[in-house]
């Protein structure tokens, strides 16, 4: 807030200086004298002014703006309402008999309180398990589920045998709060910074609140400019969503992406982002006087910064070195073998590609799977080699 509001007694004394200092008529103003009440009632009219123009002052500078005042600078601006909140995804490895079929809609998982269903229906494979994302049925940041908690199904299909979130479920967003909405709104110099990336999300976001990011895929063979855009919570947009973006968002887009092609009205084309799957393997050591559990949710908090997809640049690769020295700087870990950890290798992400990590196994030295405490993870339904370095040609085809 620019204005300070004065306190009453601050405001009579500087009432009394200027009076006395402007007339011999009066030498001094006591209390309950007329003088006293004009001074008085001068600065409580005063007081009332200055919260006044400190009302006026939180309707247009952000930094003092709370509650309802933010929403309505954002609807004078013309950027985007508040976020409301988001569902969260996750994946889960699903170990069933080859051909079990899991259906979307029908069959639910459940972890933590809280049920996941299937984004598509899906049959498994002749190698006996898949990983499969689910979305949650509930919205908010505590549906962002811990690891290992998702465990159940129902109804059970026929051939069913384990399900497991090896990997922390993200993605679960509340409404927005006021420092995210306030941060927003000063970013709105991207609105006006045309022909930008960053001036096409706030358009976009302004008719869908799940925008997270566009990225350039270039031009296709028909000329068009191609744009994926990326969710927040990693779940694809219907075509309908795009569509609508699309045509909601005409008015916003320069003479070069309306330009016309013979079939429609728009140079440009609309398409979610495609995640490219990282599975993570690594045995290590843990010292004894941790609990193993907090020790694997921090690793994972730990490996999700490292592809953070806000600051994700095309171009850029996932260094098995990053990875590695992720895990090695939590508070626990003791020892990584480098030689069992997977991958082992660079990963180029395509262009256009954003990296997420769907599988995670956390092994002992002798390459054992560290149980959790509570006995859900169950190393019988893992291959008797358990490193995703013996999986990752299968795991390439799923």
């Amino acid at each position: 807030m620019i204005t300070r509001i004065t306190p009453i007694e601050e405001l009579k004394q500087i009432f009394t200086e200027a009076t006395l200092n402007h007339t011999d008529k009066v030498t001094k103003i006591s209390d309950g004298s007329v003088l006293n009440g004009v001074a008085y009632g001068i600065s409580k009219l005063g007081q009332k002014i200055m919260k006044d123009i400190s009302v006026i002052e939180s309707h247009l500078f952000p930094d003092t703006a709370v509650g309802n005042n933010l929403d309505d600078m954002a609807k004078l601006r013309g950027i985007a309402p508040r976020l409301g909140s988001a569902k969260s995804t996750v994946f889960v490895r699903i170990v069933a008999e080859p051909g079990t079929i899991y259906t979307a809609g029908v069959n639910i998982f459940t972890g933590s309180g809280y049920n996941f269903v299937l984004l598509n229906t899906i049959s498994i494979s002749n190698f006996g398990y898949a990983y499969v994302k689910l979305i949650s049925q509930q919205a908010g940041e505590v549906t962002n589920v811990a690891p290992l908690s998702i465990n159940a199904v129902n109804p059970k299909p026929s051939g069913h045998q384990y399900v497991v979130n090896e990997f922390e479920a993200s993605g679960g967003r509340n409404a927005e709060e006021d420092d995210d909405f306030r941060n927003r709104i000063k970013d709105e110099v991207n609105v006006i910074a045309r022909d930008t990336l960053s001036y096409l999300e706030q358009v976009f976001r302004k008719y869908q609140s799940n925008v997270l990011r566009v990225m350039n895929l270039g031009l296709d063979n028909e000329g068009d400019l191609n744009l994926a855009i990326a969710s927040v919570n990693g779940v694809d947009f219907t075509a309908a969503e795009l569509q609508n973006m699309l045509t909601k968002g005409e008015q916003y887009f320069s003479m070069n992406e309306l330009k016309p092609n013979g079939l429609n009205s728009y140079g440009i084309k609309l398409k979610n982002t495609t995640y490219f799957p990282i599975d993570i393997s690594c045995r290590v050591e843990i010292d004894g006087s941790y609990n193993a559990d907090i020790v694997r949710k921090e690793i994972q908090i730990s490996l999700s910064k490292t592809v953070d997809h806000r600051y994700w640049e095309d171009g850029e690769v996932v260094d098995w070195i990053d990875l590695i020295n992720s895990v090695k700087s939590v508070n626990g870990v003791k020892r990584v073998l480098d030689n069992y950890f997977f991958p082992n290798t660079t990963t180029i992400i395509p262009r256009g590609q954003l990296p997420i990590i769907r599988g995670f196994l956390l092994l002992n030295l002798d390459g054992d799977i560290i149980s959790d405490s509570q006995g859900i993870l169950n190393p019988i339904y893992y291959p008797s080699i358990n490193d995703f370095a013996y999986q990752a040609t299968i795991l390439k085809s799923l």
